[in-house]
């Protein structure tokens, strides 16, 4: 069930009935019509849009929740490409990588079924230079790499943990208890004016209208993506996970903001 042409067609339709039949009103019974009467037509006519509005919304969201259900063997796919490799005969680099691939590829296609938008998802590694944490892109999913989105040796970019804001918040809280580091969520990039990444150095510009700010924020927003996930790569089982088991992170990302319902997608993803 995903939204299609038809769908705006009837919410289009629907609402120029509803002016239709407002106006043929107000016509046909004009003469009778006082300044009052006028007022009450036009307030009748907010709010049958009002009603049209969050009726077509209450069958968007419904329509999404009940995407759910539908993509999980998606994902299972994915996963079961993991677990046929045979870890007791030392599996080649290439054929991990290619596996995870295919990973993230399972797991884009399902999130993009539930927005209807596409969702990127990639994995990053974590390594240390000079005792300094460093991330950086092991794979990505296939139509991502297909919008400049580079990975591994090809990215000419240091990404540094701490100049990131959401690979930074899990690694630095990840021994605090009393921090919840099983995911960094956030829905509105452009606008979250503390947010830290190694490729917003040159933004946004110094010039700034502040009543515009958030405006401007989003108009001249450089990155693919405007809504954002990160979850830690750990051993499953908490005794074992501490900041020294981070291996790396599994991210999901949206060019739309508010993209994601945390309620149910930080789960899958976690």
């Amino acid at each position: 069930m995903t939204k299609t042409i038809g769908d705006y067609i009837v919410l289009l339709v629907s609402i120029i009935g509803s002016f239709a039949s407002i106006l043929a009103f107000g016509i046909y019974f004009k003469p009778l019509l006082n300044e009052q009467g006028w007022v009450g037509i036009f307030f009748l006519g907010m709010i049958t849009l009002f009603f049209l509005s969050y009726n077509y919304y209450l069958i968007a969201k419904y329509r999404k929740k009940h995407r759910y259900s539908e993509v999980f063997e998606e994902i299972n796919v994915g996963f079961s490409q993991l677990h046929s490799i045979d870890r007791h005969k030392a599996p080649t680099i290439e054929l991990i990588i290619q596996k995870l691939s295919f990973l993230c590829d399972s797991i884009s296609n399902a999130f993009s079924k539930i927005n209807g938008h596409h969702v990127g998802i990639c994995i990053k590694f974590l390594s240390f230079e000079n005792n300094r944490p460093l991330v950086n892109t092991l794979v990505r999913d296939s139509k991502s790499k297909t919008q400049e989105r580079k990975t591994g040796t090809h990215d000419k970019i240091k990404h540094w943990l701490d100049h990131n804001s959401d690979f930074h918040f899990i690694y630095s809280n990840f021994d605090d208890d009393n921090v919840d580091t099983t995911v960094y969520y956030e829905g509105r990039l452009p606008i979250r004016k503390d947010y830290r990444n190694t490729r917003l150095k040159k933004w946004p510009s110094k010039a700034r209208v502040p009543f515009m700010d958030n405006i401007i924020r989003r108009k001249t927003w450089p990155l693919k993506y405007r809504s954002t996930m990160v979850t830690p790569i750990v051993p499953i089982l908490a005794d074992e996970q501490d900041q020294k088991a981070i291996r790396g992170f599994l991210c999901i990302d949206s060019p739309k903001e508010n993209a994601f319902c945390p309620e149910i997608d930080i789960n899958i993803l976690y």
